[in-house]
């Protein structure tokens, strides 16, 4: 992964690992697995204390992923002639209150459970 210099050789092997650790096949949701399948050398605490305690720009970094991820599609598309596809997921987005031009909240749409807030949205 090419990201600029935002952020110092510490910080990009941190984020080397862990996202190494999450797209293993063994990954389950932990730290302990993100650990474990990353092949990190340091103790499994200093992922932890990365995660709690780095300083960084949350926004600035997703910016960046995004570019280069649609960049990197966008090359294999060119490449290999063919379209790229789309799909838009709204699963978790919230019912609110109707627009002026909607009838109903999230027409078509049941309610579902946040896991993140722990109660149906």
């Amino acid at each position: 992964m090419e990201l600029p210099l935002y952020f110092s050789k510490p910080v990009l092997h941190h984020i080397k690992h862990f996202v190494s650790g999450m797209l293993s096949s063994g990954f389950t949701g932990t730290l302990t697995d993100i650990h474990r399948e990353s092949l990190q050398e340091r103790d499994r605490r200093t992922l932890s204390h990365f995660l709690t305690h780095g300083n960084w720009n949350p926004s600035y970094l997703e910016r960046i992923v995004q570019q280069v991820a649609f960049q990197q599609i966008k090359t294999h598309a060119q490449r290999d002639q063919s379209p790229i596809f789309v799909i838009l997921d709204d699963t978790v987005c919230e019912k609110t209150k109707p627009s002026s031009q909607a009838t109903h909240t999230i027409q078509g749409a049941s309610f579902q459970h946040s896991h993140l807030k722990g109660r149906s949205v």
